[in-house]
């Protein structure tokens, strides 16, 4: 077994007593990896660094990585004290709905994003596609690649996801009640 030292995280934050509801249980992630052959040293080198990190997140109670001799699986363990850190998928920054005085805002469902990222991309593909590569017939490959990733999400980041969230802010976004405060510092204060 790879030793990794573990441990509260900067706050000192454990589980809190008491708790009331689900998402203020303790946590625990598991990861599974299957290691190529001569790349052991890499991983646990990249797994030390990994549990480094976690221990920097507020409600971090601990972490290990677990392996058994002779095998190319590892598993690593993360303990929160809560479900006060969510997995973002990087499209939550186009949907930042308009009007929203709330610090810290629970993104809309993925098929949402998915569903409201199509719609708006799709006129900009065809667009494109239909004015704009007809032109670049005589440019090289290279210059025409980066033009259409160029255009489209600037388009998208600085003109149509804004429009589209703002529009759909209704349908995006969640009830009031729905909300949560934002932790206190320290993690205290639940």
């Amino acid at each position: 077994m790879l030793s990794v030292p573990s441990g509260p995280g900067p706050s000192g934050a454990h589980a809190p007593a008491g708790a009331g509801s689900q998402r203020d249980e303790p946590v625990t992630v598991l990861y599974s990896r299957r290691v190529k052959p001569g790349r052991e040293a890499d991983f646990e080198a990249w797994a030390r660094d990994i549990v480094a990190a976690a221990r920097q997140f507020p409600g971090h109670l601990g972490a290990s990585v677990l392996d058994a001799p002779g095998s190319r699986e590892y598993h690593i363990l993360f303990n929160f004290a809560d479900r006060g850190l969510q997995q973002l998928t990087g499209l939550e920054t186009w949907f930042k709905l308009p009007g929203s005085n709330v610090p810290t805002m629970k993104p809309p469902p993925r098929w949402k994003m998915w569903l409201v990222s199509l719609v708006a991309v799709y006129p900009l593909v065809l667009s494109f596609q239909a004015l704009v590569v007809p032109r670049m017939a005589g440019l090289p490959l290279p210059l025409r690649a980066l033009l259409f990733p160029l255009v489209l999400l600037t388009l998208m980041t600085f003109v149509v996801m804004p429009t589209a969230t703002r529009l759909l802010r209704r349908w995006l976004g969640p009830r009031q009640d729905d909300w949560e405060a934002p932790p206190a510092p320290g993690g205290a204060g639940r």
